[in-house]
């Protein structure tokens, strides 16, 4: 059981055609260098742009810390941080589209011979039309020369975060008074019929204390 990658280039006009590489090895480089097992034929793709390596009973997939990024499923991922791969994941770099099966049959591994070819015939289609040139001198200045940084996988921008929703003002509920700091109580006001009748029972009481003393005097 190993790994199936079909590779094809968005580098050409026309319609790109499916190149299949097949691999039963635990680490597979994919990048633009002539050491690289998958060799991609354009200065988007870094010397050694990522790699597919067996973990857990499964593959991942590692960005090498390219130039211009690795994205499966349209999501980017982060470098050096493995991503599992499932079968019919879609891995876009470089300005190449890479369909992934792991845990597949394994027909035919590569080997460094179809490996160049490949790369070869990869760039006489995204060289068809621009003239006869020399596809192997064309091949080697490609793999020496530095990374193109290429606007191919743009970072979303963070979401904006929306003010918080306006709140009601509600009044604050009163807070119960604890013991020792109850408020002063407020002097109580009293009527004007209340009024007079405490101060009819006050003449009463002052009439019957001098009513009291006249008969007890001698």
């Amino acid at each position: 059981m190993g790994v199936r990658i079909t590779v094809q280039s968005l580098w050409t006009e026309a319609t790109p055609s499916p190149f299949i590489y097949e691999f039963a090895q635990s680490r597979i480089v994919i990048g633009r260098s002539r050491s690289a097992d998958v060799q991609l034929p354009h200065t988007a793709v870094s010397g050694s742009h990522a790699s597919i390596r067996e973990q857990d009973a499964g593959y991942v997939l590692v960005d090498e810390g390219s130039t211009n990024g690795t994205r499966v499923n349209d999501i980017r991922v982060a470098v050096g941080r493995p991503k599992v791969l499932r079968n019919r994941d879609v891995v876009d770099l470089g300005g190449y589209r890479l369909t992934i099966d792991v845990g597949v049959p394994v027909a035919q591994t590569m080997s460094a011979r179809l490996t160049t070819d490949f790369a070869r015939r990869i760039l006489a289609e995204q060289l068809a039309g621009q003239g006869d040139r020399d596809l192997d001198d064309e091949l080697s200045a490609i793999q020496k020369r530095p990374d193109e940084r290429v606007d191919l996988l743009p970072i979303l921008a963070e979401p904006v975060s929306e003010p918080p929703p306006t709140r009601e003002s509600r009044p604050s509920r009163p807070r119960q008074s604890r013991p020792g700091t109850d408020p002063p109580a407020q002097p109580i006001k009293l009527r004007r019929s209340e009024l007079a009748v405490y101060a009819l029972a006050a003449v009463v009481v002052a009439s019957s204390i001098v009513a009291m003393s006249l008969l007890g005097s001698p």
